[in-house]
């Protein structure tokens, strides 16, 4: 038995061969379950039997990647876009993808890819979660793969091009996670999001500047927007009694 599985979507037979030897070839511990060219086969492919990596086109008759997958809202699967087209990459970010692949297709940043889902996949495996353990940590991806650290380590999030600089009290991170995806995990009351660009630990707040920025411990400036301001000192006042 494989240690992986995926589905390979595309309307043009010739490429999912290709995707295919490609895949067999570079990764042979994924184990190919279904190759398709029309949305509808996919769809019924992947909702009875989930694989653990979806590759997928986004430009495609009837319906696009994107609308695909508005239809598996719960979808577990790692999504990796292989595509001709650059102009979809931040929409594609949106849906919180693995990896974004140009065709023709780089080998080198194909195996790459599929290395990231494959960590994605593991950590996922072993805590039974998402992205967030029981024990108060959280899974941050990156290029590397997974990293663990605990939330309370955690200064503040910040938008970062389509994906997410984690800044802790030791390290800085880029994580392949837009920063939606942490103003969902990161729920505990002393986190805020303070700006559209910037998710906040009230616990590494310095002080509030009258200017309207905020200092955190590490000694950064952050704006906190006119409409999050009066929300945002109710919050502090709070977590700092």
């Amino acid at each position: 038995m494989s240690d992986f599985t995926c589905i390979i979507t595309d309307d043009e037979p010739k490429m999912v061969e290709l995707l295919a030897d490609t895949i067999s070839e570079l990764s042979p511990e994924i184990e190919i379950t279904g190759r398709y060219t029309d949305w509808k086969s996919a769809l019924s492919a992947i909702k009875s039997n989930m694989p653990d990596i979806l590759f997928m086109d986004i430009s495609m008759p009837e319906k696009t990647g994107f609308d695909l997958l508005e239809l598996i809202p719960n979808i577990k699967s790692e999504i990796i876009f292989v595509t001709a087209h650059t102009e979809f990459a931040v929409e594609a970010f949106n849906f919180d993808v693995c990896g974004y692949i140009l065709k023709p297709i780089n080998d080198k940043l194909l195996v790459k890819t599929i290395e990231r889902a494959k960590a994605r996949i593991l950590a996922r495996r072993k805590t039974g979660e998402n992205v967030e353990t029981k024990s108060g940590k959280i899974g941050i991806p990156d290029d590397s793969g997974i990293r663990y650290v605990d939330i309370h380590n955690i200064i503040y999030c910040e938008t970062y091009n389509r994906y997410t600089k984690v800044v802790t009290t030791d390290s800085e991170i880029i994580s392949s996670y837009n920063i939606g995806k942490y103003h969902e995990t990161l729920t505990h009351d002393f986190f805020y999001q303070l700006h559209r660009s910037f998710i906040v630990n009230l616990n590494h707040v310095k002080r509030y500047d009258t200017s309207g920025m905020v200092i955190m411990n590490n000694g950064t400036e952050i704006p906190i927007s006119k409409k999050h301001k009066e929300d945002f000192l109710q919050m502090f006042n709070r977590v700092g009694k």
